[in-house]
Parts: C-alpha cells; sequence; structure tokens
C-alpha cells in the first residue's frame, strides 16, 4: 500500500522561507576548490582498476573470477556445478541475451532444477517467494567500484531489492568496461542521465560482497544475514 503525503508543498514552502531562500530559485550546484574524491585514482588504467578489485575482494570474502564473452556461459555453468546445482533467480537484463547465458538457464531448466526471473507480472510476495528459494541469485552490477570492490545495482520492476539478499548464493556479472575507481563516477554517471532525460528506476544498492556480522569479541561471521557466498563473474567485453 503507498503512502499519501500531506501538505507537500506548504511543507517545502516554509522549510524555503526558514532559509530566506525564494521558492522559485533553482539550487546552483557547489563548486569545489578541492576535489580529492575525484582525483584518487583518476589516471588508473582499466587494468590496474581490475587489480585493485581483485585484490580488496580478498578481503571482502568475495570470489573473482574471469571469462570472456565467448566462455561467459560455459563458466557460469561450471560455477553451478563446482557449488552444486539449485533454484536460480535472476533479474530482467538484456545482457543475460547479449552474452548467451540464457542458455545455461535453458539447460537447467531441462534438466528439472527451477529458474524464475524477478518481475512485474508476479506479486510482490511471489518474487520474494522465488528469492527465498534460490540457490543463486544472478545479476548484472550498473558499475563496480574497483576501490572497495563494491557492485552498484539500481532497482527497478525486474531486479527488487529482495533479489540481492535472499539467495543463499550471489553471482554479478560485471562487464570490464564499467568498473570505475570509485563511489564517485558511479553516482555521477547516474546522475548525468536523470540530467539527459532517464527516468530515475529507485533505490541504488552499494553491495560489497557476501553479509559479514561480527560480535562485541570481533569474531566475523559471514552469511548471517544475506548471501553466504558471493561470486564476481569478471566479463572482458572490451
Amino acid at each position: 500500500m503507498k503512502g499519501i503525503i500531506s501538505r507537500r508543498d506548504s511543507f517545502l514552502a516554509h522549510i524555503q522561507h526558514q532559509l530566506g531562500r525564494n521558492q522559485s530559485e533553482a539550487l546552483e550546484r557547489p563548486k569545489w576548490k578541492h576535489q580529492i574524491n575525484w582525483y584518487t585514482n583518476q589516471h588508473a588504467s582499466k587494468e590496474e582498476m581490475v587489480d585493485q578489485l581483485k585484490a580488496q575482494c580478498k578481503h571482502i570474502h568475495t570470489r573473482v573470477i574471469d571469462t570472456t564473452v565467448e566462455k561467459a556461459p560455459y563458466v557460469l555453468l561450471s560455477i553451478m556445478e563446482e557449488y552444486g546445482k539449485g533454484a536460480v533467480i535472476t533479474s530482467q537484463d538484456r545482457r543475460f541475451d547479449q552474452y548467451g547465458l540464457t542458455s545455461v538457464f535453458k539447460e537447467l531448466k531441462e534438466e528439472g532444477i527451477e529458474v524464475s526471473r524477478w518481475g512485474a507480472d508476479l506479486s510482490r510476495n511471489e518474487n520474494i517467494a522465488h528469492a527465498e528459494k534460490a540457490r543463486y541469485g544472478v545479476v548484472f552490477s550498473d558499475y563496480t567500484l574497483a576501490e572497495s570492490g563494491t557492485v552498484v545495482l539500481q532497482s527497478h520492476e525486474g531486479q527488487g531489492r529482495a533479489l540481492h539478499f535472499l539467495p543463499l548464493i550471489y553471482i554479478v556479472c560485471i562487464e570490464k568496461s564499467t568498473i570505475v575507481p570509485r563511489m564517485i563516477q558511479a553516482v555521477s554517471a547516474f546522475h548525468h542521465s536523470v540530467e539527459k532525460g532517464e527516468k530515475t528506476k529507485g533505490a541504488i544498492h552499494f553491495i560489497s560482497g557476501p553479509s559479514n556480522s561480527a560480535d562485541i569479541e570481533m569474531n566475523l561471521v559471514v552469511g548471517v544475514h544475506g548471501p553466504v557466498r558471493a561470486i564476481y563473474l569478471l566479463i572482458d567485453d572490451e
């Protein structure tokens, strides 16, 4: 059930009045004297960023597997064979067709394994139920941050939040061309797409490996409240 916003305009007008600002005035983007957030790693080559990503993933308990465009379907299938085949849920993303990964899902279906896609044609509870019983959640990242090993993904009708957090094993397909140094580049790219008229899709998630939790004695436990394992399938699309 959607909430109702009451007296929104009068509330915002009151805040603007208290700030001494005319309601019709547009906010100007600030010009910062120093932009260290942009300067850090700005000259890193793509290979240097890949190396940084792999090094960071060792610290966040995330496995990185390299592959080519041609071999991506075989590598994805081998991952599932290694960790044990089971139910799969994917997002709705044209790149599954682009890289031939739909053939993997078709093969799994022929073996009697359930494969579902998060979609607007199902109810929220139905989508969540599929995600809960899935052994694998498979998605594509929009951007990946080399500095922190973080995948950046937008929620939309074909990719709900639960898709990232409920499956047992989380597989993120990463196009090498979408790796950026750090958060500022990813956020800026989203911002510019909105400026160009692209409709915002929903929440933006920054996910760094499987879930981690530590008690007061700092005993780390992985996978307490989310996927127990995260795997990045790095596709060389350049």
